[in-house]
């Protein structure tokens, strides 16, 4: 059984690890993951994908007196982005493949080699894309990267920009992740203006996720408005889920129970 769960962020952690749970009991499952690049940040010269991150690298704490920790004690820029020694790490290579012409897709399957999870990861664009939160300054208004909007808990946006969105595609292996797949789950976090509602813009999604042969489940598309929701389509999952990916998951050939992410 294929499924693909898109678009993921660090806040739908959790609905992985409960497909994890109720659907990945089987040896022939393949599940993609398609995670967010829609609030990638530039801190210290560095491109974070936190969502990509949150997905790859397992969670952990600044260490004291560690590369993080020392950025920190700077006190000279985005005192609003935290991260760790792992993430700050993952930064430093992506920033550099990037620069030498790698989209972040090929990035993206390089570095998911040192973790070696089992599934497919993939980035939901292929080029940079950050969300800006245009916000009332004191002499002029300012535009904070989405990230910082979000971390200091502001609430007066007077409207979003992303500059290169205009030209934004879906990473290679998306759309075919969407078509091909058994099951794909739209998961839609307590932000959508910032990751779901975008996503669903990208050239081809749409049409993806209606034409699809799989069958759609919604998670949190109560946040979509009335007029998303009906276009999205699909089945709402949210306190479902569980059974049903297990009556997905009868429905082939039952091969012996697996463990899926060690």
């Amino acid at each position: 059984m294929k499924i693909t769960v898109l678009p993921v962020t660090d806040g739908l952690t959790h609905v992985l690890a409960d497909v994890r749970q109720a659907g990945l009991q089987h040896a022939d499952t393949d599940l993609t993951v398609i995670a967010s690049t829609l609030t990638d940040v530039t801190v210290h010269g560095l491109r974070f994908c936190p969502d990509i991150d949150a997905c790859l690298i397992p969670p952990a704490s600044p260490v004291p007196g560690g590369a993080a920790a020392e950025l920190a004690a700077f006190r000279v820029d985005a005192e609003w982005f935290r991260m760790n020694d792992l993430q700050l790490a993952a930064a430093v290579l992506r920033s550099r493949l990037m620069g030498l012409g790698y989209g972040l897709a090929a990035v993206t399957q390089a570095m998911s080699k040192r973790y070696a999870p089992d599934f497919t990861l993939l980035p939901l664009t292929d080029t940079a894309v950050e969300t800006m939160v245009v916000v009332p300054g004191a002499q002029s208004e300012e535009a904070w990267p989405a990230r910082r909007y979000i971390a200091e808990g502001r609430t007066d946006a007077t409207r979003l920009a992303r500059p290169v969105f205009d030209s934004a595609k879906a990473a290679p292996g998306v759309l075919k992740a969407i078509r091909e797949a058994d099951v794909v789950i739209f998961a839609v976090d307590e932000r959508p203006e910032f990751t779901a509602e975008p996503a669903l813009r990208l050239p081809g999604m749409r049409d993806a996720l209606t034409g699809t042969r799989a069958q759609v489940l919604t998670v949190g598309a109560d946040r979509l408005d009335a007029e998303t929701r009906t276009g999205l389509g699909g089945e709402r999952a949210d306190e479902r889920l569980a059974e049903l990916l297990a009556e997905a998951a009868s429905a082939r050939p039952d091969d012996g129970p697996t463990t899926v992410w060690g």
